[in-house]
């Protein structure tokens, strides 16, 4: 079985990256692999700092490491991480046909890279399937060893195909113009995940410079599904503020073993109705946990002041 192609977007997290390539490294399937790695560029301006961060990242993506190949492209300038994903897997896609794709925060299990390559052309001439993740969210399933289906997508680890690839597109107005309220409570997990149809408004508005959204928007207008393990393959080590998109995420940490091996697939093309329901209760608890932290945050953070005024005054 040839092995597709994987992608690496760097920047300026040695440290992430170096765990990130290690793990990867460790796969059975590495020496196998070729791997491109996508390096960011300095914003204008960048201090002494950053820039000393960018070169740290640039040396450890350069370590010798156990694959067939490896391939890097530094960005001169900082082209965004959005930007990058988008122009560095239309390249590659186009030229091998598929693609697996990794940022710099996500480390991998033993049997990642055998899970993607096996899903990879398992599925390819099925083309209701638009997405592989390495990714599943930590909620019951019925055991370590399978794969499983919904119409959602998950960027933390994935691989697609260029046919499916090609619908990509982030066209804001477009998706304004197509969505129905109740199309967006579906794109929003069945109103589980409010945050998903909002990305696309932060998109429009500017807070935000995103991709992801995008791809999954082109697999939901078509039909499209994602194929998932029932434990995750992957664990994102970047919940620590240090990137662009991700602070604290405690309901999402994986603390199980990576190394799961993945060896039933369905072969019924639908969506797996036990996973998708235990997937829709976990967002909605994730979410109320998430408003709760939030509301008794925005509280402390109003009552701080007035809480040390009052100690000041009984000092008086």
């Amino acid at each position: 079985m040839p092995c597709a192609p994987i992608v690496l977007f760097v920047y300026n997290r040695p440290d992430h990256t170096a765990r990130t390539l290690e793990a990867l490294a460790g796969n059975e399937l590495a020496p196998s692999s070729e791997l491109f790695v996508f390096a960011d560029g300095p914003r204008p301006g960048a201090s002494p700092e950053q820039l000393q961060r960018i070169a740290e990242t640039r040396a450890v993506v350069r370590r010798p490491y156990a694959f067939k190949s490896l391939s890097v492209q530094e960005a001169p300038q900082n082209k965004g991480l959005a930007a990058s994903i988008i122009s560095g897997v239309t390249e590659i896609v186009q030229r091998y046909g598929s693609v697996i794709v990794l940022e710099d925060d996500i480390v991998t299990g033993r049997y990642f890279l055998t899970y993607m390559n096996e899903a990879l052309e398992r599925y390819e001439q099925q083309k209701s399937i638009w997405h592989i993740t390495g990714w599943c969210d930590p909620f019951m399933t019925k055991g370590d060893d399978y794969a499983w289906l919904y119409p959602v997508m998950d960027c933390w680890g994935w691989a697609t195909w260029a046919d499916r690839w090609s619908y990509f597109k982030k066209d804001i107005p477009e998706l304004k113009q197509r969505f129905t309220p109740p199309l967006i409570k579906k794109f929003n997990i069945n109103g589980t995940e409010p945050v998903m149809w909002e990305q696309v408004l932060e998109n429009e508005n500017g807070t935000k410079n995103t991709w992801a959204i995008f791809w999954y928007a082109a697999l939901f207008l078509q039909g499209g599904l994602c194929l998932a393990p029932s434990k995750s393959l992957v664990r994102n080590i970047g919940f620590d503020n240090s990137g662009e998109h991700c602070g604290e995420n405690a309901a999402q940490e994986i603390t199980a073993s990576l190394d799961s091996r993945i060896v039933r697939f369905p072969e019924k093309l639908q969506v797996s109705r036990f996973e998708f329901r235990q997937l829709q209760r976990f967002m909605r608890k994730k979410n109320k946990l998430t408003f709760r932290r939030l509301l008794l945050r925005k509280t402390k953070d109003v009552l701080r002041p007035a809480y040390h005024l009052l100690k000041r005054l009984l000092k008086l």
